[in-house]
């Protein structure tokens, strides 16, 4: 594979995590979903495009703390890389809610990714239980398996449980990325979990409907893109102009499932506003934008609806 798995940062990432509270430090996010937001205020309680939206996080994801200002906390994503912010690649920046924050304290090792698009979390293992927190596909948790569950491990030592279908342990993961065969339908398989779920502009959370509302869970296009892959345990940038300038360019002939088709803005030919992810015989999976849901179309379908957009397209799955 040409891409780093998102254990392998995580725990580079913990090796370094600092003592204290000064800052800079480093900590997790220690809620199912927070939003990064452009400058410290909450977004809206309506679910409309909300330009101060920039990216979410999951629970346990990483992030640089900067500075605090209230009750916010100016950070870096160092999973979800971007350029144009700052014209250097960095961890995507942002402001988040204090109480969404832990130090990280160096005990945490992911060893399990969900899979689900929610995943229920129980204080015992019993459906009779009540729901003790929800988890994201593509949420990384420490855990063992027990009797058809996984014992989780949370930030704060609560013990709690899910059932073993909602989860894949790293080696499972590994050994799906190291086959073709495996890994480029387990892309799509996973793209399609996705389908009819509302667009969300800064979006990058499996969709909850149960979920009270903000944060409002859901993807974006290039939030889609990085959230498949992040539940397959690989990491691209964040936003779709990045994506593009990182990939290992292909062309339409040679598009394989699981490759990635970019449309340029129309008014600028060298800046790429949207991203889709190829899903076979000719049709990919996308968000389309706010008021959409995700959908699965016909590529040349696709195309005819923004004639006057360049594409180009591009893959994070070449084997060596």
């Amino acid at each position: 594979m040409v891409r780093i798995p998102a254990f392998i940062l995580l725990f580079f990432f913990a090796l370094t995590a600092a003592e204290g509270a000064s800052f800079p430090y480093n900590g997790r996010i220690c809620v199912p979903v927070a939003d990064v937001r452009t400058e410290p205020s909450d977004p809206p309680a309506e679910r409309n495009h909300d330009p101060l939206e920039e990216t979410q996080l999951l629970y346990g994801d990483p992030v640089r703390v900067l500075e605090e200002r209230g009750d916010w906390l100016r950070v870096l994503c160092p999973e979800q890389q971007e350029f144009t912010h700052h014209q250097r690649w960095e961890g995507y920046p942002g402001w988040i809610r204090k109480t969404a924050v832990v130090s990280d304290q160096n005990n945490w090792f992911p060893k399990i990714t969900i899979t689900a698009k929610q995943a229920d979390a129980r204080l015992k293992p019993s459906d009779k239980e009540p729901v003790f927190i929800r988890f994201s596909i593509g949420t990384h948790l420490t855990g063992t398996k027990e009797n058809g569950w996984w014992k989780l491990r949370l930030l704060d030592g609560t013990q709690t449980w899910i059932h073993e279908n909602q989860a894949l342990p790293q080696q499972r993961i590994e050994e799906i990325q190291s086959s073709q065969e495996l890994l480029y339908p387990r892309i799509v398989e996973t793209a399609r979990l996705f389908l009819g779920d509302p667009y969300y502009w800064g979006g990058r959370s499996g969709y909850d409907p149960q979920q009270p509302s903000p944060p409002h869970t859901g993807v974006d296009c290039s939030g889609l893109i990085g959230l498949i892959y992040q539940a397959n345990n690989l990491l691209l940038p964040r936003d779709a102009h990045e994506q593009w300038m990182n990939c290992d360019k292909t062309s339409r002939s040679l598009l394989r499932l699981g490759d990635l088709v970019f449309l340029f803005d129309p008014k600028n030919s060298k800046k790429v506003t949207h991203v889709m992810l190829y899903s076979g015989n000719n049709r990919v999976i996308e968000a389309p934008n706010t008021g959409k849901t995700v959908r699965e179309i016909d590529l040349d379908e696709r195309l005819r609806e923004e004639p006057d957009r360049q594409v180009d397209y591009g893959t994070y799955l070449n084997w060596e």
